[in-house]
């Protein structure tokens, strides 16, 4: 039987995956594996939670109250929550790290235990009003000073709950301290284990897969919303989570900006287009990413050469990315882009990106929007195993015209490791 269009697409999408790790490249027990949590070994969660429990005990915090709450696209979400507990329920979740002794972790829905008795590295789960559980519990061993953890994934802030919980909570525990914990918590997650690394390893083969797809699904007259149900496809097929799938097109000819649809519409796209991605596929909230560009029909002189200058910055950085280096010599690599006279409109060269973006934050331009998240990191030194997303945006000062080129990788002991194998740095056109 004849293969059709759309199945020789997912097909070959599907042939880029063959022979990488399994989705976690771990090992879980019978039962537990699923598509929502990669099912770490007991030696990484009790490494963790030793990790956490040794900067409580610097802090003098007799507890942890870890809060979880709402995902993003089809990911579970409640980072922070998720990286001790190995689970998370749905809407919400409360999780009680005391400084010595089990954890505790409260959710809404008793017939939901099961499944995460199953799933999650706590013994101790208890359902009914999850907050006033916690509070009972905090109550109940007399702690006097506790940290609290907001969901984690939130750049460039700490919250830790809403408002109207974070009064209960001071209602409820009268004479407690309770201090915001969440800024020290989530640099605990910013270097990576051995297995943690193998996720993303993973996650990196499927954004591969995931691009090649929508790639191959691209055509004059197709839509973007068309293509991202292709690219849906994959991700189901191989259980993937995904927070966003952003893929437009944009005329060459009458540009209206440079950044593609959050939201995939049935514009159909027309020859003379720059297609823009954002697309980051992985296991639960490890997520590698690849920001794409490429053309439906020949591009002209000026987005051939945005184009070029997007992609040696990209592969410069590649090349040349190593422990040690700070946020000074980062901004260095912008150069090609001040040498073209073209604009960094947003973003940074290099970022922390695992389950969305966190530290650090480097390379930018004055002119870029996001030049005032890199201050911090000026003379910050890259370390082994930070988890990176490496990104060139460009564009025509005063001009709706630019693009992007960016993938994502690790530091090492001695340089960079991509994540990523497909071409993004090649320039690749759909004849229209």
């Amino acid at each position: 039987m004849q293969m059709t269009r759309r199945g020789a697409i997912i097909a070959g999408g599907a042939s880029l995956l063959a022979g990488t790790a399994a989705a976690e490249g771990l090992n879980p027990p019978p039962g537990a594996a699923n598509d929502a949590f990669p099912i770490f070994s007991d030696a990484e969660m009790a490494g963790r939670l030793a990790r956490v429990r040794e900067e409580m005990g610097r802090r003098g915090l007799e507890a942890l109250l870890v809060y979880g709450h709402t995902g993003v696209g089809n990911s579970p979400g409640q980072v922070n929550l998720q990286y001790l507990a190995r689970y998370a329920a749905v809407i919400e979740t409360y999780l009680l790290v005391p400084a010595d002794g089990a954890l505790t972790m409260f959710l809404a829905v008793p017939y939901h235990i099961p499944n995460a008795r199953e799933i999650s590295s706590v013994d101790d789960i208890r359902w009914g009003d999850a907050l006033g559980g916690a509070i009972g519990e905090i109550k109940g061993k007399g702690f006097k000073k506790v940290g609290l953890v907001g969901p984690g994934a939130v750049a460039h802030s700490g919250p830790t709950l809403f408002a109207e919980g974070r009064d209960r909570l001071a209602a409820g525990l009268e004479g407690v301290r309770l201090e915001n914990a969440t800024p020290w918590f989530d640099d605990l997650r910013l270097i990576k284990s051995d297995e943690e690394l193998a996720v993303m390893r993973s996650a990196g083969a499927l954004t591969d897969a995931a691009h090649e797809v929508v790639f191959a699904s691209t055509r004059a007259g197709a839509t973007s919303r068309s293509i991202r149900r292709a690219m849906d496809v994959l991700a189901a097929q191989n259980g993937a989570t995904y927070p966003f799938g952003h893929i437009g097109a944009i005329s060459m000819a009458v540009p209206q900006g440079f950044y593609p649809d959050f939201y995939p519409t049935d514009a159909p796209i027309a020859p003379g287009s720059v297609m823009m991605t954002e697309l980051c596929l992985g296991h639960g909230n490890y997520w590698a990413k690849l920001w794409g560009s490429y053309f439906v029909g020949e591009p002209t002189a000026e987005y051939r050469r945005l184009f070029e200058t997007a992609a040696k910055v990209h592969d410069d950085l590649v090349a040349g990315l190593k422990p040690g280096m700070t946020g000074r010599e980062v901004n260095a690599f912008l150069a090609p882009i001040a040498a073209a006279g073209f604009e960094q409109p947003a973003n940074v060269l290099v970022g922390g990106w695992s389950a969305m973006n966190h530290a650090p934050q480097m390379g930018a331009m004055t002119s870029s929007l996001s030049e005032p998240f890199t201050r911090p990191f000026v003379d910050v030194a890259l370390q082994p195993r930070q988890t990176l997303t490496v990104q060139a945006w460009v564009s025509v000062p005063g001009q709706p015209k630019g693009l992007w080129v960016g993938s994502s990788g690790v530091i090492t002991e001695t340089g960079y490791e991509s994540f990523n194998r497909y071409p993004v740095s090649k320039l690749r056109v759909v004849q229209p």
